[in-house]
């Protein structure tokens, strides 16, 4: 029996794509791989993962996927139990055919997951999307082994009375952190709270010999990678970004691309971008979930402007009106601003005119940054974000971190003008980022490259689960 291993990922565009790139280098190594997508996702955009397989299953929303549910709750209780009964007929339809599945690979977020794999007796291996740094985090803290600082007792006039933030102790690879750098689902579950309980859930039955795959890599996060062994077998595997192509991409025109694109991407941006001269333009981006409400995303509009760089700006459909049309107008006509629906991430961060990147520090966004060499304003706003910018600007030197306003709750258009500035602007500040930034694209590319770290510790993942296949073989002679 040979291996085969099926990749169960979360079906919305920031956990796919990273483990759609991790199933196509699986899968590149000669070992079977089936990636999974729901039936609406397969019916409506589809999914390229070759040279790995794609099956689709049911979520529960097969008419209207995610959009059509009622809530995040709704549509994360009725995926459960659809995708559970789905996967296991998946599962079994192959069980005495010559492609049976041997190993189940899963996005960490989905807990559903591991009983249906334990009762169909495949291993069920977890795939985080995280950082190492926020996956350690959120597991120490629910072992209690972590405690998060408490408050900033406050003043009288509703500030935080200007004392000064206490910090957790440095733990396991872990440095000392304020409270309001820890990822915000440990002490808020927001808007949220199933996925904050997800979050936490992560690992809870992963013993010392069970497998963790970790979408970074061991340069990055050597220290945490370090200490999370202690109580896993955490291996790195990262970035899951297509880099490669980036080198070829501005000769060909080709389109660099994760395969799995939810929402339509347009390319005129693009061509915008190739009347720039080289490291002008800021790009703006806040993922494919958060959301800037109407006073933060004029205050970042007005700091954008104040900088005096080009940028493109990626301002979803469904936040359209927050944008202060009268405030940039003129400044979009005139062709030194371009604000789209969407836009081709990896061929904007490719692009030579793209010099920042002012970024929600989502960790798909800002290993693509690493992995592209480009600086970042970070620009934290919840979840594991606030993490990944401490990191970029204290632990990997890569950007600067936007601090927002304690009295207004935001980022005040001052420090929005002050960071794009500071990482563009010339002179030794900028210039340091840079070469840091730099370095990191080095080192991301090396370490997925033949002999890499992220390469050697895939090539040990396909040793068990050949040997698992070949245990599975033994069983049934």
């Amino acid at each position: 029996m040979a291996a085969h291993v099926l990749v169960v990922p979360c079906p919305t565009q920031g956990h796919m794509n990273p483990i759609v790139q991790f199933a196509k280098r699986l899968a590149s190594k000669g070992v079977a791989t089936t990636l999974v997508t729901t039936r609406f996702i397969q019916r409506t955009s589809g999914v390229d993962a070759h040279p790995a397989m794609v099956e689709a299953i049911s979520d529960g929303h097969d008419e209207g996927g995610f959009a059509s549910a009622a809530g995040v709750g709704e549509y994360l209780e009725k995926q459960a139990v659809a995708a559970s009964a789905s996967l296991a007929s998946l599962i079994e339809a192959r069980v005495s055919s010559a492609d049976a599945f041997t190993c189940v690979v899963y996005d960490s977020y989905e807990d559903w997951v591991p009983p249906v794999a334990r009762r169909m007796g495949l291993p069920a291996v977890p795939f985080s999307t995280q950082s190492c740094a926020v996956s350690a985090v959120y597991y120490h803290f629910r072992q209690g082994r972590l405690a998060v600082p408490p408050p900033p007792p406050p003043a009288a006039d509703g500030g935080d009375g200007g004392a000064a933030a206490s910090r957790s102790e440095a733990f396991l690879g872990l440095q000392e952190m304020e409270r309001s750098e820890f990822p915000s689902f440990v002490f808020d579950h927001g808007p949220y709270p199933m996925i904050a309980k997800q979050a936490l859930k992560q690992f809870a039955h992963e013993g010392k010999d069970d497998w963790v795959l970790y979408n970074s890599f061991e340069d990055l996060e050597s220290e945490v990678l370090a200490g999370l062994t202690n109580y896993m077998k955490a291996r790195a595997i990262g970035p899951c970004v297509p880099l490669p192509a980036a080198e070829t991409a501005g000769a060909t025109g080709r389109r660099i691309t994760y395969g799995a694109n939810l929402v339509n991407l347009e390319d005129t941006c693009i061509r915008w971008l190739d009347t720039k001269p080289h490291r002008c333009v800021a790009y703006v981006s806040f993922g494919s979930f958060a959301s800037l409400d109407a006073a933060q995303t004029e205050e970042l509009a007005c700091g954008l402007l104040a900088a005096g760089k080009p940028f493109l700006w990626v301002v979803r459909a469904t936040d359209e009106h927050q944008v202060p049309r009268h405030l940039l107008d003129e400044v979009t006509a005139s062709g030194a601003a371009m604000v789209v629906p969407w836009c081709p991430q990896l061929d904007v961060l490719a692009h030579p005119a793209v010099g920042c990147f002012v970024t929600h520090c989502g960790w798909n966004s800002t290993l693509e940054a690493l992995g592209f060499g480009v600086p970042m304003v970070a620009m934290a706003l919840w979840t594991d974000q606030p993490t990944n910018a401490r990191n970029v600007e204290l632990a990997w030197r890569a950007g600067v971190r936007a601090r927002r306003d304690a009295g207004a709750g935001m980022f005040l258009r001052g420090e929005v003008e002050r960071c794009v500035r500071a990482v563009m602007d010339e002179g030794e500040e900028a210039s340091a980022v840079r070469n840091a930034a730099g370095k990191w694209r080095d080192k991301a590319c090396a370490a997925v490259a033949a002999g890499g770290s992220s390469d050697r510790n895939l090539d040990e993942f396909v040793q068990f689960v050949r040997a698992g296949a070949m245990e599975k073989c033994k069983a049934l002679v």
